[in-house]
């Protein structure tokens, strides 16, 4: 679990500080924010439209 969580954190850091990703780092830190933002769009979504 220790080696995932550090391999999460790396891939951040060179997605936004470093700037030096490789594809498969930036999709790895594209899905760990895509998944919460989107959840949060949709419940904000369902008050605004109901």
């Amino acid at each position: 679990m220790e080696h995932k969580l550090n391999t999460l954190k790396n891939d951040v850091k060179n997605v936004f500080v470093e700037g030096n990703a490789n594809p498969i780092q930036m999709a790895r830190v594209f899905v760990i924010m895509a998944i919460p933002l989107i959840s949060v769009f949709l419940i904000g979504a369902r008050h605004i439209i109901y």
